[in-house]
């Protein structure tokens, strides 16, 4: 099925930009978040000069009061929300050698918290409509703890739990709440990463793929098809052999 009034949070760039232009080109009328409002400004212009439409709108999904106001936006400019697809995540590569719990919970709070904001406004909006679906980005990484990546690694487990409890409790609403997995997508964030990435995809060829899932409604949509062979395998790993195998993979720093 093919959703007509679509909201993507975290749509600057990345993922999230890819999916605004993958939307925009099947005839999706769009509201585009986001912290960095010009970047976003730039997505809306190129989707309205090839003819589709978009709004856009200054959102950093940590704080309720622009996550309420982003949504009563949503609402007002396009009538009913089909879709809103949960995007805005970040990662600090980290090491507990030298542990900030500052930097822990500024990660909860956008990968999580951002998430439970918008439930908080989405559910009776759609509740009153009548239907809707919300997609929720975690990640494969939130199988296992990694080296280097404790604070990503656990807030994704924690963000695929929720989605999971919504998904349950909300079908009998008419909401369906999907998973969206992916493994390793070329970003600014995976540049990041000091470590080697298998099965690496360009985000292009990721929004295609969510696209898809999310119109078959597949409860999860992950991907590619080699990194979740991996995490498969790796979930299972006794500790015996992930923590030695963790210990040469991701050395981290020296000190």
């Amino acid at each position: 099925m093919m959703y007509k009034n679509v909201i993507i949070a975290g749509a600057s760039q990345g993922i999230g930009k890819a999916l605004a232009l993958e939307y925009a080109s099947n005839g999706s009328d769009l509201v585009l978040l986001s912290r960095n409002k010009s970047a976003i400004e730039s997505v809306a212009d190129d989707i309205t000069s090839l003819g589709g439409k978009a709004f856009f709108k200054k959102c950093d999904v940590t704080d309720i009061t622009q996550v309420e106001e982003s949504v009563n936006y949503s609402k007002k400019v396009l009538g009913t929300i089909d879709l809103t697809i949960l995007n805005a995540g970040i990662g600090i590569p980290e090491w507990l050698g030298n542990f900030k719990s500052g930097d822990f919970k500024k990660v909860f709070e956008t990968n999580v918290f951002g998430i439970a904001h918008f439930l908080e406004f989405l559910i009776p909006l759609m509740k009153e409509q009548g239907h809707g679906t919300i997609a929720g980005v975690s990640s494969l990484a939130d199988v296992r703890g990694y080296g280097g990546s404790s604070s990503y690694c656990a807030s994704k487990a924690a963000a695929s739990i929720f989605l999971e409890s919504a998904r349950v409790e909300l079908k009998k609403y008419n909401i369906d709440v999907i998973t969206v997995k992916p493994g390793f997508v070329r970003t600014a964030m995976t540049a990041k990463n000091e470590f080697y990435m298998p099965f690496l995809i360009e985000p292009e060829k990721a929004a295609k793929i969510i696209r898809k899932g999310i119109e078959k409604k597949r409860s999860i949509v992950q991907f590619p098809f080699g990194t979740v062979m991996l995490s498969r395998i790796v979930k299972y790993l006794p500790n015996l052999i992930f923590d030695p195998a963790m210990r040469m993979g991701r050395k981290g720093p020296k000190k």
